[in-house]
């Protein structure tokens, strides 16, 4: 009997004990009575802001207890959200976004009210944010309508450091949640004119468009650079609306095709109102559809490249003597031959870019055209891009016999300037059989101009490695990854590698890599090659790859790495997915 009495009395005990244990602060409804009370739940707030701090910043995976948070937490926040002071509510809407979980839409939602207040103007930020992080597609209408009040009314987007704010923090959103639902008032934002909305707000729609990738937006994207002035600059409204038009793809060519044939009234209208010459809405078509490495408008490109006064690559040297005027004057090019001769040059690149065959045999008729360094060096440049056997035999022509002409220098000592540059994009083009032949041109391009021949010698690196790797993939490869090789030897090695991997994904990630090479122009192949190995696949390593790069440089680059910068951008939205 004592025994019973004794345990009983222990057991009694025991209970009372853990009756008096301290609540877990890790657990998170510990804080749940502190929130509902008013006068404690500032501690509440701060104490489960530690605990959610600790949780989303752990190595470990912490799926379950963020999935537990929202079971269990969201549902207070919810209940006390209306006797939440703004700063309070500001800290809760910062503890869903850091969650990261997509079932706090609808409290991001019931934040998205201005009413003037910078309270009110924090909360919808905060909200935004955690829409974002936590692409909470459910919050996309009520986003868009938010938007589209502040587009129709922007007073209530007015501070006094950061004007348009809250429409540009609502556009990203809008882009990050990738719906379609989102896509009509984006083109709202997008007709807006510059007095009506701060053009940042007009480049992260236009961004936004572009990652929703809705052929609807089209016609506002070609639209918007006539419309709204923006300083030039790599992320300017122009630069922005072509890489979203490249996201969006092919369904954007007809609309181009328009252009370039001068039959877009809207665009035509807008660029007339401006004082903008039809030939640079032309112009701005032509590059849109390089940019888009569409192979579907070639023809319409070619037939727009000004080739009057082409003649065969193998033609006559430059006269020169030229006809004299009556007064015996020299007579001077005239305007219609400048602007034919920058036109070819522009388009020659365009051409280059998107990598047609089709585009060889109009190139190399023209390369000769003018002999003019204006679009006799474009020309030979896009043929190196587009490759294969016909423009090899152009290019190793012009290595042989190409010449600038000396009225067009500034020194005519460097009239055969042309020679080695063509040399250059010969070998990047030569297949292994072609070496015999690109030997030949070498010692050709050599005879009678002492500033040839050291010229051509920096070339040796590239021809040396394709006499050495001939059909061997596994070869080329090591030189492409060797950070230590010659610039020129990794840029013929990224070649070759695309020439033998086609739909080579790995391939495509190596070339991306090597983007980081000690030379622009090479760094430009490297960025060009990534499409033309994937075809019509993506490739989001890749373009982290090529991302990782600018953005490991980011602050050191010069002005020579501009192009390369712009070049590995277009590529990165027609490979992202």
């Amino acid at each position: 009997m004592r025994k019973l009495v004794v345990s009983s009395l222990f057991a009694l005990a025991m209970v009372s004990w853990s009756g008096c244990k301290e609540p877990d602060p890790n657990a998170f409804e510990t804080h749940v009575d502190g929130l509902r009370d008013v006068s404690a739940r500032a501690n509440s707030i701060s104490q489960l802001e530690a605990l959610v701090k600790t949780v989303t910043t752990a190595q470990s995976d912490q799926g379950p207890r963020k999935q537990e948070f929202i079971d269990k937490m969201l549902p207070v926040f919810d209940e006390i959200w209306d006797t939440a002071t703004p700063e309070q509510q500001v800290t809760m809407l910062n503890m869903l976004r850091d969650i990261g979980k997509p079932e706090a839409a609808p409290l991001f939602i019931k934040a998205l009210v201005l009413d003037g207040s910078d309270g009110a103007r924090k909360r919808v930020l905060a909200a935004l944010q955690g829409i974002q992080k936590s692409r909470a597609v459910a919050a996309t209408e009520p986003v868009a309508a938010t938007l589209y009040s502040l587009i129709k009314d922007p007073s209530k987007d007015r501070s006094k450091t950061a004007e348009g704010e809250l429409r540009l923090e609502m556009a990203k959103t809008l882009g990050e949640l990738r719906d379609p639902k989102g896509v009509n008032v984006l083109v709202e934002a997008m007709l807006q004119t510059k007095e009506a909305q701060p053009v940042s707000v007009h480049r992260e729609a236009a961004k936004a468009l572009g990652m929703i990738k809705d052929p609807l937006a089209v016609d506002a994207l070609l639209t918007v650079s006539f419309r709204v002035p923006d300083a030039p600059s790599t992320t300017d409204i122009s630069n922005r609306s072509k890489l979203a038009l490249v996201q969006i793809g092919e369904p954007a060519v007809p609309r181009l095709k328009d252009m370039l044939a001068g039959k877009f009234e809207e665009v035509n209208k807008l660029a007339s109102d401006h004082d903008v010459d039809l030939l640079v809405v032309q112009q701005t078509a032509v590059g849109i559809l390089g940019a888009l490495g569409t192979k579907s408008a070639t023809d319409e490109l070619i037939a727009f490249m000004p080739q009057k006064d082409c003649v065969p690559a193998v033609a006559k040297k430059p006269d020169k003597k030229k006809k004299k005027k009556k007064d015996d004057e020299e007579d001077e090019p005239s305007e219609d031959d400048a602007a034919d001769a920058s036109l070819r040059a522009f388009v020659a690149n365009t051409l280059g870019i998107i990598g047609d065959p089709r585009g060889v045999a109009p190139l190399c008729k023209c390369i000769n055209a003018t002999h003019n360094p204006g679009d006799m060096f474009p020309i030979t440049e896009a043929l190196g891009r587009i490759g294969g056997p016909e423009a090899f035999k152009c290019l190793a022509e012009t290595t042989k016999s190409g010449e600038y002409d000396p009225e067009a220098l500034e020194n005519s000592d460097f009239r055969h300037q042309i020679r080695w540059e063509a040399a250059r994009f010969a070998i990047l083009v030569a297949a292994p059989e072609d070496v015999p032949a690109m030997r030949e041109a070498l010692k050709v391009a050599a005879d009678g101009d002492p500033k040839v021949p050291p010229e051509l010698a920096k070339w040796e690196p590239g021809i040396a490695l394709l006499e050495s790797c001939k059909a061997d993939k596994a070869c080329y490869m090591k030189t492409l990854q060797d950070a230590n090789a010659d610039w020129f030897a990794r840029e013929k090695a990224a070649y070759e590698v695309a020439r033998l991997s086609p739909g080579d994904k790995a391939a495509a990630l190596e070339i991306s890599k090597a983007f980081k090479v000690r030379n622009p122009d090479a760094r430009v192949s490297m960025a060009l090659l990534v499409p033309r190995v994937l075809g019509d696949a993506k490739c989001p390593e890749c373009a982290a790859a090529l991302e990782d790069v600018m953005k490991g440089e980011k602050g050191s680059m010069d002005a020579s790495l501009q192009l390369p910068v712009l070049t590995a951008r277009t590529t990165i939205a027609r490979i992202a997915e």
